[in-house]
């Protein structure tokens, strides 16, 4: 009897610190750092909308393929 007791009591007790620790934490404030900001993150590389693309290519290639790519894709960046 006694040990169901203390522990009801410790149960209240515990609940009653959670409810004065949620007393403690502010309600609705807004938080006044972080988010976005007007004019912010990286510029657009081309003047209209991209997509990516992934295909194979036989491994002898790669290289060959990719200066290519590159190349083609500076012509059409914004400067």
């Amino acid at each position: 009897m006694i040990t169901v007791n203390i522990g009801l009591l410790v149960l209240q007790m515990l609940k009653n610190f959670l409810k004065w620790v949620m007393k403690l934490q502010p309600k609705n404030k807004q938080e006044t750092r972080g988010g976005t900001r007007q004019g912010s993150g990286a510029k657009p590389k081309y003047k209209e909308e991209t997509k990516t693309v992934a295909f194979r290519c036989p491994l002898s290639k790669v290289d060959e393929l990719k200066i290519v790519v590159k190349s083609k894709l500076s012509e059409w960046s914004v400067k």
